[in-house]
């Protein structure tokens, strides 16, 4: 089910990035992201890991839940929701 959702939510994420980034900024920001999801994955599966030896993998399932919760809670209650893209007038 993750990977069926990262199909379709990547080039959602795509689109924003690149609408709200200006031309100039582009290649940094691409080079940015993909720097912080690939450390995201080396410092959180070990990280996790962890966490389902000491809590077991249930409680740890939960904690991942609760996590993606208070994140869409976190961007719900931000200005994320509102930002327009570079250079539009509205």
């Amino acid at each position: 089910m993750f990977g069926f959702t990262i199909g379709l939510d990547s080039p959602i994420e795509m689109d924003y990035r690149q609408a709200i980034t200006p031309d100039r900024l582009q290649g940094r920001m691409n080079a940015t992201i993909r720097s912080l999801n690939r450390g995201a994955v080396v410092v959180g599966a070990p990280l996790g890991g962890m966490l389902a030896d000491a809590l077991g993998v249930r409680p740890t399932l939960w904690i991942a839940v609760a996590g993606l919760g208070a994140v869409a809670l976190w961007l719900n209650l931000s200005p994320f929701r509102t930002l327009t893209p570079v250079g539009s007038s509205s």
